[in-house]
């Protein structure tokens, strides 16, 4: 079953997008290493980072990431947004979303 949750949600990513996503990702971490938890969000601010980091890894050694737990954790009132608005960095997250919405375009 694993097998199969990977190859219908694990994708590669274009080498070309590959750095601005890492930049993305890197950024929002900045900016979680600072947070406090949401009572809002679904996942606390310690998880989201084991999930974007352990995403990141994926995307640096391989290429392939889990597109689905990424783009989740983008969604508006998930995760990220509902953390970002706890913390006062909602403009600065709200940028961030914009530029991988775009990347995750292009490049997925």
């Amino acid at each position: 079953m694993n097998f199969l949750w990977n190859l219908i949600f694990k994708r590669k990513i274009r080498r070309d997008a590959r750095v601005p996503l890492t930049q993305i990702l890197e950024q929002i971490l900045s900016y979680l290493a600072k947070s406090e938890d949401s009572i809002w969000s679904d996942m606390e601010v310690e998880e989201t980072v084991e999930l974007i980091n352990k995403q990141l890894h994926f995307l640096k050694n391989s290429g392939k990431v889990n597109v689905s737990k990424l783009n989740y954790l983008f969604l508006p009132t998930a995760p990220l947004q509902e953390i970002a608005m706890e913390n006062g960095w909602v403009d600065e997250y709200l940028k961030l979303a914009e530029q991988f919405d775009s990347h995750m375009a292009k490049y997925c």
